[in-house]
């Protein structure tokens, strides 16, 4: 590719000893060459940085930035704030990706000036030992290039903020950073609802690119920080109305926070756990509902009246069948 942009891959890394060469050979082997690799120790206490500085020294494409132990959120805009790429792309340092990925998504986002470019990943689950590849079957008109606010199911995807590549001005001009809580999980949740809502042009491509794999130690699988995931529901609150698009999103938002409590829930082991987030949940449902945010236009019948349980019955949840 003549004139070919620079890309700044975001590469977050806590105690990964185990996983960061697959993934780092993974990105210096690219196809796609004019990258700029900025590798963000987060603080680890194990061989991750000896590692990191080895492949420094073996590529001059990377950067390595040692820091503090301070979150996913305070890393990742670390290393937006640093990115001089006209794109950014993220990769977990226990995933990696595909030889072709880079080039496959800059030829895209080159040619329909897009925002956002995605493809599909495997999850590669190490306790289950099941993989498993992610479809868009359910967002209309998959594949073409599309406002995600014109077609409400696209808001509803995984996150996965790290099978994408993202346009950097439009991340800087709309203000779409990672929410900064010390200690917290789930902050791609915010981050990928903002980023949708706001874009203009985004297609999702139907090659398979990303390997994410699910270990033990992965925070998903941490039965703590209960409520991790409410805190991004009030971030991406906070940033609708700031942008003046609350009355516009507040059914999918409704609808997409109900997934993602429901998930949550069901993931907490202790009842006294699920005691716990209920009551947190039982009373953003009231505000749903108090917004008119819960109607048919994007609820079933049946989740308006599990959700209405949860909201003014919540001892009740327990005994009704999930959905």
């Amino acid at each position: 590719m003549n004139n070919t942009p620079l890309i700044s891959v975001l590469v977050p890394c806590c105690n990964v000893e185990k996983y960061l060469r697959q993934c780092l050979d993974s990105i210096i082997n690219q196809t796609y060459t004019e990258l700029e690799i900025i590798c963000l120790n987060d603080g680890s206490t194990d061989s991750t940085p000896d590692i990191l500085r080895e492949y420094e020294k073996k590529d001059s494409r990377i950067l390595v930035v040692d820091k503090p132990n301070s979150g996913y959120g305070a890393t990742m805009n670390l290393g937006m704030k640093m990115a001089k790429g006209k794109y950014i792309g993220i990769v977990e340092s226990d995933d990696y990706i595909e030889p072709s990925m880079y080039e496959i998504l800059c030829k895209e986002a080159e040619k329909e000036n897009l925002d956002i470019t995605r493809c599909r990943f495997i999850e590669r689950n190490e306790v289950t030992h099941q993989d498993e590849v992610e479809t868009f079957y359910y967002v209309k008109d998959n594949g073409k290039v599309f406002k995600p606010v014109e077609v409400p199911t696209s808001l509803l995807i995984k996150p996965s903020i790290w099978a994408a590549l993202y346009s950097s001005k439009f991340l800087k001009d709309n203000g779409i950073y990672f929410l900064e809580t010390p200690g917290a999980s789930y902050q791609d949740t915010s981050f990928s609802f903002k980023a949708l809502s706001m874009a203009r042009r985004v297609r999702f491509l139907p090659d398979v690119l990303h390997n994410y794999r699910i270990n033990p130690a992965s925070s998903v699988s941490s039965p703590g920080k209960v409520f991790c995931v409410c805190d991004e529901e009030a971030e991406i609150r906070r940033y609708v109305k700031e942008h003046g698009r609350y009355e516009e999103l507040k059914g999918i938002m409704a609808l997409r926070a109900f997934g993602s409590y429901k998930w949550n829930y069901n993931r907490l082991g202790p009842m006294k756990l699920k005691r716990a987030f209920m009551k947190q949940w039982s009373k953003e449902a009231k505000i749903w509902f108090a917004d008119n945010a819960v109607t048919r236009k994007n609820f079933s019948r049946n989740r308006i009246f599990r959700l209405w349980i949860i909201a003014y019955c919540p001892f009740l949840y327990c005994f009704i069948k999930k959905v």
